[in-house]
């Protein structure tokens, strides 16, 4: 059978509009939807299918952010080779507005049988609305990240359908023009190095994107864990309770670098408030600007715009740890999930696994597959010195806890709306406020945490 793929976008659901209570704030990371469509490859390589297993025509529904890949047929042609071996129909539905259209789904007992699950739903009503696929023990060596939609049981509701790096997306051939031949690995090196684009090519050093900020602000939060250089590093704040912002922490040399960088008007662009994010793309492709802090989610969707896909490139975290090395934290992207409801519940699992262990579509996509034993792709060739990692699990007794102690304090790690510290820290470097108010910022939030903290841990 031949899958078959609907863009839902656009179209008004014909369902009720209700409220789910289980949502909270919304999610981290750009919208990956958006990116072109991307060449299937000839041949499609993908893990050998040996179970057997009739579905005897069945059908799955599966909703998707991806509506780039529903679109251009490329998860059709993925998905062949698993609706012949299992002898059934896969439907794709993508939405654009994917967390405000499946929320509405989700209101009602109707919202597929295999879907992304919204990052809003909290971890302790994921077995209201999804099925268990496995426990964590029967799971962590098969797949990675297995533990991101954990409950405190151990069950786990979703696996990853890939995963990204964290890091910094540049232009290989503006940085080569500007002299430059190695990457930077501390906060000065990277500054310099902006600084010798900004004076040898006419190309924007960094674009901030900021009038998207209530997303493209927050990328910098994703290199936090990797600054810390310690997988441990969230437990650690719980467990050693240190100032949040402290100097050898991961939230100082991040957001101290984002500071100094907007605090520069020759680093960035002139208008941040009138960015582009799509013409963006187009622009960093043709050499007009230099580099962004992005997630390796981007690399794919800047290499269909650019004119040269190779000269877009991606480098580790410019901050070097305590013992002199780079790290890179490693994390998933939507995790797929099965519902509650859905009335092919053993295919489905099937599909998941299938889809997230040998299907190949991550590799496809340049992100890192989710099979523990599957090697990097290639557009992540310059970590090869950086230390890669995953979070470390967080005990069962800490379970939760960072994200209350966050919406007990106002903090927002992940968040970018306009009272959030990231906006103040923007704002006072274009401003030119300079040190001083830099300083008066993260005590502040240093106050929150704490507080907080005291409150939430004893």
């Amino acid at each position: 059978m031949k899958a078959r793929r609907i863009c839902a976008g656009a179209i008004a659901l014909a369902l009720s509009i209700g409220t789910l209570s289980a949502f909270s704030s919304c999610g981290n990371t750009g919208d990956s939807s958006k990116s072109e469509a991307k060449k299937v490859p000839d041949t499609i390589s993908q893990g050998e299918i040996k179970d057997a297993f009739d579905a005897e025509g069945a059908k799955l529904e599966v909703l998707t952010n991806r509506t780039d890949r529903v679109n251009d047929g490329t998860l059709d042609a993925f998905t062949d080779a698993f609706e012949e071996a299992y002898n059934c129909e896969v439907q794709y539905v993508g939405y654009t507005d994917y967390a405000g259209d499946v929320a509405t789904r989700m209101g009602t007992d109707d919202y597929g049988d295999v879907l992304m699950i919204p990052d809003d739903v909290k971890i302790e009503d994921l077995s209201s609305f999804f099925e268990p696929i496995g426990t964590y023990d029967e799971l962590k060596d098969t797949y990675r990240w297995a533990d991101k939609k954990m409950d405190s049981s151990k069950n786990v509701y979703g696996l990853a359908y890939g995963g990204t790096a964290t890091g910094v997306l540049y232009n290989r051939a503006v940085w080569s023009e500007a002299g430059i031949e190695t990457t930077p690995k501390t906060a000065d090196e990277f500054i310099a190095d902006l600084k010798q684009i900004a004076e040898k090519t006419e190309a924007i050093p960094y674009y901030t994107n900021y009038k998207d900020a209530n997303w493209t602000i927050t990328q910098w939060q994703s290199l936090v864990i990797s600054a810390s250089g310690n997988s441990g590093y969230e437990n650690k704040l719980l467990t050693d309770k240190p100032e949040l912002f402290a100097e050898d922490g991961g939230y100082y040399p991040v957001y101290k670098l984002m500071y100094d960088i907007f605090s520069d008007p020759a680093l960035i662009e002139e208008d941040h408030i009138n960015t582009e994010w799509e013409s963006s793309k187009v622009w960093f492709g043709e050499g007009k600007i230099a580099t962004m802090v992005m997630g390796s989610w981007a690399i794919g969707q800047f290499q269909e715009k650019a004119e040269n896909p190779d000269d877009i490139g991606y480098m580790p975290v410019p901050i070097t740890a305590a013992d002199g090395k780079q790290y890179a934290e490693t994390s998933a992207d939507y995790c797929l999930g099965i519902s509650k409801h859905s009335e092919n519940k053993d295919l489905a699992k099937k599909y998941v696994e299938w889809f997230v262990k040998d299907s190949g579509f991550a590799s496809n996509e340049g992100m890192i597959p989710t099979a523990a034993d599957s090697e990097l792709p290639d557009n992540l060739s310059e970590f090869k010195d950086a230390v890669l990692f995953e979070k470390d699990v967080t005990p069962d007794e800490l379970l939760g806890k960072f994200d209350e102690i966050d919406k007990e304090s106002g903090v927002g790690v992940w968040s970018g709306d306009t009272d959030n510290f990231k906006i103040k820290l923007a704002e006072a470097a274009f401003a030119g406020k300079g040190e001083d108010e830099f300083n008066k910022i993260i005590s502040d939030v240093n106050k929150k945490w704490a507080d907080a903290e005291a409150k939430v841990l004893g």
